[in-house]
């Protein structure tokens, strides 16, 4: 199970790492030249993007203690399963709906065995 944890936190930054850059350098990023009201949220979500990749980092001195372990997965699972409602609410998404479904269980199996892995 640990070595399932350490990857979903791995397989978290990549995908995660690169919605961002995809996002904050897409058409609607920041090099955009149409910067009206609303326009913005991709690079604003590409932003979100890179604190949540950088999830690994922050948990990695501690991944190892059930508290930290807990706070983290708590805050993915939060994350995944909000993206999973708003893409699925679009309804033209399924690719989104997929990967963020499954991270999200996986999220909240390793969080409720956490005890298994952690001290």
């Amino acid at each position: 199970m640990k070595n399932l944890f350490i990857g979903f936190l791995v397989l978290n930054l990549l995908l995660e790492g690169l919605a961002a850059v995809f996002l904050i350098s897409g058409p609607q990023g920041a090099l955009s030249v149409a910067k009206a009201d609303g326009m913005m949220w991709a690079m604003n979500y590409g932003f979100a993007a890179v604190a949540i990749a950088s999830a690994v980092f922050w948990v990695w001195p501690g991944r190892n203690n059930r508290q930290v372990v807990g706070a983290v997965l708590g805050i993915l699972v939060v994350f995944h399963a909000a993206l999973l409602v708003s893409v699925a609410i679009q309804g033209n998404q399924v690719p989104y709906v997929v990967i963020h479904g499954s991270m999200a269980a996986l999220a909240a199996i390793l969080y409720a065995t956490r005890s298994t892995y952690t001290t």
